[in-house]
């Protein structure tokens, strides 16, 4: 079928779809299945535009030098998505802003130009993620406060890495249910229904050192769909059967799950920073530092070194940053080569605090971190990439005053982002909006700050929250008359009322 064709019969399909009153979501994905095109394709036919006219009112609304031409758009189209590297003579990557704007002109979120529809999205309309739905009903309280007898629901959510026991109260269980979330979301879900102490006990009675580990896994791999709340009270509640079976195991064993208790305080840890509870966070760091060196864990002693480096710089305290940081590098016991790598990053971002680019440090844990990977590192390493390095790159810039370079690393990384890490992206976006800031940019600091508050509140991140308000500190101080700082700082305000 030649081009000209193809559009007739979309539009004649987008036009009868209309009449049925198919929503735009619902036209674009059969758009999608049945021309085989990508999203981005598909909801511009949705909104009945061609690339030309879309290029003629993105110029409208927002004129730039040099002007969009439709081969803009077209370069956009032939992007094959963020699962995808580098670019080619007939593709480009769109930047955040591209997207947000596209998404602006055919009426659909972002995610929605960046997702291949399920089979399920031509006839019903989209759905929450899990993650919104249970935050959703926060006021009902979490499942560990429900009374003895009330009834739960025991919910085991595939991850990749494993599986996740979790409770949900009657109530947060009919949220899901209204959401279409479990079908949608977890088409192999097992359900049952018992009380909060037998869902409990099967989920993770009597398991063994490597069950418990696996366990812990498929959290870490799943962080992204549920609540942190969620997560830290099964994770709670794990600890405690872990104490139980240590009692009467043998020293081999005990020794084993004490180290498994300090891989699961890290992670608690990590959790409690992402809900704001920094004395939390400080408690649970220490406490897997004592089980970590009584179990004899000594990597994992280090990278809590690391991790309070991590908490000096959120404070702003450069010294203790750069002093627990090289301590790793001191250590007397043998440091895995990414941790290593992970130190030298925090390193820098000490010495960028007090103004100084430390180029051959973040040069050298870029290398470490890519490169310095073996089959025995701990599996919290997993999560330290070359794209982790590459955001402490552009925040050592940021806060060394070089916002320009930092502006270009962050906005490749915010549109490589898998669709499905809102966290990360509201980092990443929170880091742009600084550099932006830094860089005398407003309106883009706000623009992005905006898209940040949006993927921290999907992902219930107190922490990235936090950093949004220092954020709107700086932006209010300096262009409080700005409609774009203004709109940031009311969208922030009710987040933070809520």
């Amino acid at each position: 079928m030649d081009a000209i064709g193809m559009r007739r019969q979309i539009s004649e399909l987008r036009g009868a779809l209309q009449r049925q009153g198919a929503t735009r979501r619902q036209i674009a994905a059969i758009i999608a299945q049945r021309f085989q095109v990508n999203p981005r394709v598909a909801f511009r036919h949705a909104a009945g535009l061609t690339q030309a006219e879309v290029a003629e009112l993105y110029n409208r609304h927002w004129p730039s030098e040099p002007p969009k031409t439709f081969k803009n758009v077209s370069y956009w189209e032939c992007w094959r998505g963020p699962e995808s590297f580098g670019t080619s003579s007939s593709s480009r990557a769109p930047s955040y802003q591209d997207l947000t704007r596209l998404a602006d002109l055919y009426g659909c979120l972002i995610d929605d130009l960046l997702r291949e529809p399920g089979p399920s999205q031509s006839t019903v309309p989209s759905t929450l993620p899990l993650s919104d739905v249970l935050s959703m009903s926060k006021g009902d309280g979490y499942p560990e406060e429900a009374e003895d007898d009330d009834e739960v629901i025991a919910v085991s959510i595939p991850t990749g890495e494993g599986a996740i026991t979790v409770t949900l109260s009657r109530r947060q269980f009919t949220h899901l249910l209204a959401a279409a979330g479990l079908t949608a979301m977890l088409p192999e879900t097992a359900l049952a229904s018992d009380s909060l102490a037998e869902a409990t006990a099967r989920s993770t009675a009597g398991l063994s050192g490597a069950d418990y580990r696996q366990l812990l896994a498929a959290h870490q791999t799943g962080h992204r769909l549920l609540d942190p709340r969620s997560h830290i009270a099964s994770l709670r509640r794990t600890l405690h059967d872990i104490n139980r079976v240590r009692e009467d195991a043998g020293t081999a064993t005990r020794r084993d799950l004490r180290q498994v208790q300090g891989e699961y305080a890290e992670h608690l840890s990590w959790l409690y920073r992402e809900c704001g509870d920094v004395a939390s966070c400080k408690r649970w760091a220490d406490q897997a530092t004592a089980w970590a060196l009584e179990g004899g864990d000594t990597s994992m002693a280090a990278y809590m070194m690391v991790r309070k480096a991590s908490l000096a710089l959120d404070a702003g305290d450069s010294t203790t940053a750069v002093e627990l940081a090289t301590a790793v590098r001191g250590a007397s016991w043998t440091v895995p080569p990414v941790l290593y790598g992970v130190a030298r990053t925090y390193e820098a971002r000490g010495y960028a605090l007090d103004g100084t680019v430390a180029t051959a440090q973040l040069d050298e844990a870029s290398e470490l971190i890519a490169e310095g990977r073996s089959e025995g590192d701990p599996a919290y390493l997993r999560f330290f990439t070359v794209d982790f390095a590459d955001v402490q790159r552009a925040t050592c810039y940021v806060d060394a005053g070089l916002p320009g370079r930092a502006v270009t690393i962050l906005q490749s990384k915010v549109t490589s982002l898998p669709v499905s890490h809102h966290r990360d992206r509201a980092v990443h976006l929170a880091r742009l909006g600084a550099a932006h800031a830094a860089d005398r940019v407003p309106d883009a600091a706000a623009f992005a700050a905006l898209g940040s508050l949006v993927e921290a509140r999907r992902a219930s991140s107190e922490h990235v929250l936090t950093e949004l308000a220092q954020l709107d500190t700086v932006l209010t101080t300096r262009w409080p008359n700005q409609p774009q700082v203004r709109q940031f700082h009311e969208a922030l305000s009710e987040a933070r009322a809520t």
